[in-house]
């Protein structure tokens, strides 16, 4: 008995590498496409442009983040019974919440632009919010390749967007259209996404509504709202906070070190990250995640040591790639790389609080680093772009060490199981 236990722990351990080297070597295809965007607006923009590129970008990622307190993440964790229902209200949910963002988004381009002095900010912004428009019509489908683990198709699918994405930037900035790049780029990925997608090898379970499931499904994304929220607004702190901080040239700098330094740990980070929340899932519904957790960290330091190597390769690429005026930056390029390992433990004790449906433990502990890292940079001096990524890092250790994996994780008990109950509908 305990030998075929074990045994499964190992398949499952096995698939989640196999999921894991897919998502990763799509994601280095695509980051490999990167490479010609960064060389590309390095060539044909200046630092001020180059800042407001980032800007802009950053501002749109923070709201897109937010797709993922929709339906998305329930589909992913619900049990099979309550598949159908959730598939069919999760459509319509979706809809709404795109519909939403796309407004936000509108509606915050004017007041952005006045607050960072940047004319140009809110026509990018506005121009990328109808993207936002295409997702639904594939969201569903999405999930399901996630839940079922089909990581194969996901990460090809993936990959040939934000291949797609980059390259066309890259076109675009080459024929000199500016920060307007951008915004072409982002058009060609949401199409390639909604062609892609459409053709998944899913069961389509169509639109439906039902008020009870409707309202579940409301109730716990709006949970998930606030926790995306802080976790985009986390993620991107960097840029809305240095772009008020800094000079526009040096800003531009920052971001430039940004996009040629966290582009790999990023990707490192992002294939991991989609690998592991419906693996996590799988084994929460078997009950099996509790004998899990040491394997999934330990897997978690193998990834920083990835992260590690490209620190101590920073030194030799950029000067190699870069041109002269982007050179002298490579020790920001250092921080900002060593910044992924705190990233990816926090993160990874996040899947494991959502999967088990501890929404609340999640939320609060993505508000914790939000605020250490807010309140550290906001205190300290950032005149200069090595300042202000050092502050960054020294917050980002500060919160792993005071804070989760290291601690017990109070996730197998009597009260979280309730409260898992509790967020399924009555059928």
């Amino acid at each position: 008995m305990c030998y075929v236990f074990f045994f499964k722990l190992k398949i499952d351990s096995q698939k989640l590498i196999k999921n894991v080297s897919w998502l990763l070597l799509t994601e280095v295809a695509a980051k490999a496409s990167r490479f010609f965007v960064i060389v590309a607006l390095a060539a044909s923009v200046d630092a001020i442009t180059y800042g407001t590129i980032m800007l802009a970008l950053g501002c749109h990622e923070v709201l897109k983040l937010i797709l993922r307190s929709g339906a998305g993440m329930q589909i992913i964790q619900c049990s099979d019974n309550f598949l159908p229902a959730y598939a069919k209200n999760g459509a319509v949910l979706q809809w709404l919440v795109c519909i939403a963002l796309c407004l936000i988004q509108v509606g915050v381009a004017y007041p952005l632009s006045q607050f960072y002095d940047n004319e140009v900010l809110s026509d990018l912004l506005i121009l990328m919010a109808g993207v936002y428009l295409l997702y639904p019509m594939v969201s569903v489908n999405v999930f399901l390749v996630q839940r079922a683990g089909n990581m194969r198709f996901f990460s090809l699918c993936n990959g040939a967007c934000i291949t797609s994405e980059n390259l066309a930037i890259a076109l675009f900035a080459l024929l000199d259209c500016g920060a307007m790049s951008v915004v072409y780029g982002k058009w060609v990925y949401a199409s390639f996404w909604v062609v892609m997608f459409y053709c998944a090898p899913v069961k389509r379970y169509g639109v439906g509504f039902h008020k009870s499931t409707f309202m579940a499904l409301v109730k716990t994304s709006s949970q998930l709202f606030s926790t995306e929220l802080v976790r985009s607004l986390r993620s991107q702190m960097d840029v809305l906070l240095g772009a008020k901080l800094l000079s526009p040239e040096l800003f531009g700098i920052y971001s430039f070190s940004k996009s040629a330094g966290v582009g790999l740990s990023q990707s490192l980070i992002n294939a991991f990250n989609s690998a592991l929340y419906p693996y996590l899932c799988q084994q929460q519904r078997k009950q099996a995640l509790a004998g899990n957790l040491r394997k999934v960290y330990m897997m978690v330091a193998l990834v920083s040591c990835v992260f590690v190597a490209q620190v101590i390769a920073v030194p030799w690429y950029v000067p190699l790639i870069f041109e002269q005026q982007w050179q002298q930056n490579h020790t920001v390029v250092m921080f900002l790389c060593t910044m992924a390992i705190p990233t990816i433990f926090i993160d990874t004790h996040c899947n494991i609080l959502r999967a088990h449906a501890a929404y609340s433990q999640e939320f609060y502990t993505r508000l914790f680093c939000m605020l250490v890292a807010v309140v550290g940079v906001l205190s300290l001096p950032s005149l200069t772009p090595e300042e202000f990524s050092i502050n960054l890092l020294v917050m980002s250790f500060i919160t792993l060490t005071i804070f989760l994996p290291w601690r017990r994780i109070p996730l197998f008990n009597q009260r979280n199981k309730l409260l898992t109950a509790r967020s399924q509908p009555h059928e």
